[in-house]
């Protein structure tokens, strides 16, 4: 029998990682045609913004020293929390993308015959892809427990902070009122409160 320890919980937290990779991928071509793509430019500026906030909770930057500090002693317990955020961040994320179905991208598009998906998580929040995966992002830094994971969370939070405004621009390009009415009655990524 394994022993539970907070490597083997983490290995677990890298294996849903790669489960939400193996469901973009897969379902990916499934997608319909895009009509309307964001600019090259905005699409570089939040990738290399979200690579800086990975590199910095996953990777192991060595310098500057300060951001390798613990901010706690990570305990069995607060591992297993980590791993029950990520659990349901990346089950959120996944139950969002099928609901998404094929209007849904990698990147900020417009498909063709596009739909304004307001059903599952999507009455929660209007962004719950990237709720998802900010959970999972706290969870693994939690894991961790470095300054580096905490502040890598953050520019991760920024660069999809990034994202929704541009998504947020195609909505209101495509639907007009009717997202506008949307946005009004559903918070961005958290329930009530942002």
């Amino acid at each position: 029998m394994t022993h539970l320890t907070i490597p083997f919980i983490a290995h677990c937290t890298s294996l849903l990682w790669l489960l939400l990779g193996a469901v973009w991928l897969g379902s990916a071509p499934f997608s319909k045609r895009t009509m309307h793509r964001q600019s090259v430019s905005s699409r570089m500026e939040q990738g290399i913004v979200l690579f800086i906030g990975a590199f910095l909770l996953f990777g192991s930057p060595s310098y500057p020293d300060w951001l390798n500090q613990p901010v706690f002693t990570v305990t069995i317990p607060i591992a297993l929390l980590g791993l029950a955020l990520a659990v349901c961040g990346v089950a959120f994320s996944i139950w969002a993308r099928f609901i998404l179905g094929d209007n849904w991208s990698g990147t900020v598009t417009l498909k063709q015959n596009h739909t304004l998906i307001v059903l599952g998580p999507y009455r929660i929040v209007r962004h719950p892809i990237y709720t998802g995966i900010l959970a999972a992002l706290l969870g693994a830094a939690l894991e961790y427990g470095l300054l580096r994971s905490f502040l890598g969370v953050l520019v991760a939070a920024g660069g999809l902070l990034m994202k929704i405004n541009t998504e947020e621009q195609f909505m209101y390009q495509r639907f007009g009122d009717e997202y506008l009415r949307y946005r009004r009655e559903v918070s961005t990524l958290i329930p009530y409160i942002f």
